[in-house]
């Protein structure tokens, strides 16, 4: 049919330019973040926008769900409300409609599959990667020329990087220039499993102590990032560890919610006849926002057992699955206010 063409292209126009606005919005809002963390030496700023790039599809992943629902609203609650009595005498009512659109919903629904458990995870996790060896040993060396800002309640370290090993290191405890240590040459190596940098050739001062050191050799304990590997959805779905399943369900929270938003959007925006564009558009928009936010709480829980897990993930999707098959229901309307026969 035509109508159903229509349909389908304004609420795909509305989608693609919905989630350009919320994902400039949230990019700019990201960008800040990463520039307060440069500084305060967490992330170099020669990789902000290489971090901006690795943690997108991630933003993807979380506004297009949004851009959704309030497409989908965006769309069908003016065309109900204008045109309802010549959609009901057509018999193209909520549930034709949503016959009509199936493609559409099936490509919705692949599009957020994709981009949760296979674009998103990945990516996400070489965005990390890179934050967590900005804050090693290494990336905080800087050159020792000129004024240097130093950092509060933090280590800092200046020197010259080589190829094999780092030259005039001084480390600097936070602003405290009354306590530091200095070498001539220094190069990571590895005790037992742990990294370490041997100093050589350099001395401590600590004037609050009186003491100054002089020695050949030291060893400085260096916090590595614990790198975290990356799991493929697959392999977590045959995963036994409970932390694996809950990475799984997470992956799999945005899909489901994508599938059964679009449909309960779709059937609830025929209440404009009755209810008024602005009122039904504002119920669904915070009945779909309240959905989502149930959807992501169950992964902040401390379920002990993989049962309770699935438990409190499938409730509010069953439960707003429940919802979605009452809308379309006559007597629903009545109940809610609809006076047609």
């Amino acid at each position: 049919m035509i109508i159903s063409r229509y349909i389908s292209k304004e609420i795909i126009v509305n989608i693609c330019w919905i989630s350009l606005v919320l994902f400039g919005l949230v990019l700019f809002s990201r960008f800040n973040i990463f520039l307060s963390q440069a500084e305060v030496g967490k992330i170099s700023p020669e990789s902000i926008f290489l971090a901006l790039a690795l943690f997108s599809p991630e933003l993807i992943n979380l506004i297009f769900p949004l851009s959704v629902f309030l497409a989908v609203g965006f769309v069908l609650t003016p065309i109900y409300k204008s045109h309802f009595s010549i959609l009901e005498s057509s018999s193209y009512r909520s549930f034709q409609m949503i016959k009509d659109q199936k493609s559409l919903i099936v490509g919705v629904f692949s599009v957020s599959f994709l981009l949760s458990t296979l674009v998103s995870p990945f990516f996400t996790n070489q965005g990390q990667m890179l934050i967590d060896q900005d804050n090693t040993f290494a990336a905080k060396i800087k050159p020792a020329s000129g004024l240097v800002p130093l950092q509060a309640d933090s280590f800092n370290a200046f020197g010259k990087k080589g190829n094999a090993n780092y030259e005039d290191l001084i480390f600097i405890d936070g602003q405290n220039v009354d306590r530091f240590l200095f070498g001539k040459s220094g190069v990571v190596v590895d005790d037992n499993g742990k990294s370490k940098l041997l100093l050589e050739d350099g001395f401590m001062f600590d004037k609050g102590n009186n003491i100054i050191s002089k020695f050949e050799n030291a060893f400085v304990p260096l916090d590595e990032p614990i790198k975290k590997v990356y799991k493929s959805t697959l392999s977590l779905a045959f995963a036994t560890d409970i932390e694996d399943t809950r990475e799984l369900l997470k992956r799999l929270a945005i899909p489901i919610f994508c599938l059964i938003s679009f449909v309960f959007t779709m059937s609830f925006s025929t209440f404009s006849s009755f209810w008024g564009r602005e009122r039904t558009y504002f119920v669904l928009t915070m009945l779909n926002i309240l959905y989502l936010v149930l959807t992501i709480a169950p992964f902040e829980n401390n379920a002990t057992s993989k049962l309770e897990m699935i438990a409190s993930f499938l409730w509010i999707h069953l439960m707003f699955g429940f919802l979605t098959i009452i809308t379309f229901f006559k007597s629903t309307k009545r109940i809610l206010g609809y006076e047609g026969i």
